[in-house]
């Protein structure tokens, strides 16, 4: 189904078009709407499928696609490691560390990027894929649908006094008994969802 729309009512977002860096770009509903096209600057261009952005003037198709992120499950002698939000979104909840993928980088490196980043922890210990799942990641107003991979990490020895936090991103972290675990504590469905998978192996 195409839906043009003509008199929305829309949140604006101060960081401008994610194609060209330029304004006004705006969020309604879970849909993202380019006031102008990107390309040659004509109004109101057509959105479908919640990611297609096609624009009759030019014939610009441009694809709002779904990025890849990674989680780690750190499991010690049946204790997993959460870390402590300290940005946005859902500051102050528990995650599991993790992050997006970069362009040209294999889903195992970002893995192991983000772990040495966020608590300083750098290890070439095997990689066990657990799962995947879908996710929304809403950032200043923005909803990114993401699909989150999930490995599982068994190191013998991990204790939080050797790692290194990221200020930045990660204001504690925590080493809790599996079966202790509360689901509502995590930020994202994502987590809650591979978590419970795990429990159930």
């Amino acid at each position: 189904m195409v839906l043009s729309i003509q008199k929305p009512t829309f949140l604006h977002n101060q960081w401008g078009c994610p194609l060209t860096g330029k304004g006004p770009f705006y969020t309604v509903a879970r849909m993202k709407l380019f006031s102008f096209c990107p390309r040659c600057g004509a109004p109101d261009p057509i959105f479908e499928q919640d990611k297609r952005v096609f624009c009759p003037s030019c014939n610009l198709e441009y694809f709002h696609n779904v990025a890849t992120a990674v989680g780690a499950l750190l499991v010690s002698h049946g204790r997993l490691l959460l870390l402590e939000r300290a940005q946005e979104p859902r500051k102050g909840k528990l995650a599991l560390p993790g992050g997006f993928v970069d362009p040209g980088e294999r889903v195992e490196d970002a893995l192991r990027r983000e772990c040495e980043e966020e608590i300083g922890w750098k290890t070439d210990l095997p990689l066990s894929f657990l799962g995947s799942f879908p996710n929304i990641y809403r950032f200043q107003g923005i909803d990114y649908h993401t699909c989150d991979l999930f490995f599982v990490i068994e190191p013998v020895y991990l204790e939080i006094k050797d790692l290194r936090l990221d200020p930045q991103e990660v204001a504690a972290v925590h080493l809790v008994p599996l079966d202790q675990v509360s689901l509502p504590d995590l930020a994202f469905e994502s987590s809650r969802r591979a978590i419970t998978l795990y429990r159930e192996r």
